[in-house]
């Protein structure tokens, strides 16, 4: 397996993942919509968010088929002591879960992130994504901020 840096003609292959995790996790969210579509403003975005340098975006791949992404970003706060990164989006194509391919994008990751002096990584999970929590504890993560959410 290799991860490396996401290019432009990687992109219909995020998508296809992007949509394996919107899959997975519109079962946390009552109010994700069924299907999990990209406007052309998004795909502009992620097409953006894939060549910008203040975006760390990797894929991992075997065989040179791509089958698991990372993405994320330093977070711009004049607030924090030190540097904060963001994991954004974490998906290892369902074939290939459970070989250690989550945590090497991360371990990648926060490599990235160290390069680039970042001190602390946050990221969000559903509560009830008891396998992603584990991961992220595995790895050293700890519980950090709650949020909550009404339907008015």
């Amino acid at each position: 397996m290799n991860i490396r840096k996401a290019k432009i003609e990687d992109y219909d292959k995020i998508i296809e993942l992007y949509k394996e995790l919107y899959d997975a996790e519109k079962i946390f969210d009552k109010n994700l919509s069924s299907t999990y579509n990209v406007s052309e403003k998004q795909k502009e975005e992620i097409q953006k968010r894939i060549k910008s340098r203040k975006e760390i975006f990797l894929v991992a791949e075997e065989d040179d088929k791509i089958i698991g992404l990372i993405d994320g970003y330093i977070i711009d706060n004049s607030n924090h002591i030190e540097k904060v990164g963001y994991l954004d989006h974490l998906c290892v194509n369902k074939k290939y879960r459970k070989l250690g391919i989550g945590e090497n994008l991360i371990q990648e990751f926060s490599n990235k992130m160290k390069n680039k002096n970042v001190t602390y990584l946050k990221l969000n999970a559903f509560e009830k994504n008891l396998p992603a929590i584990a991961l992220y504890e595995k790895l050293g993560f700890e519980e950090y901020s709650i949020y909550y959410m009404k339907k008015i």
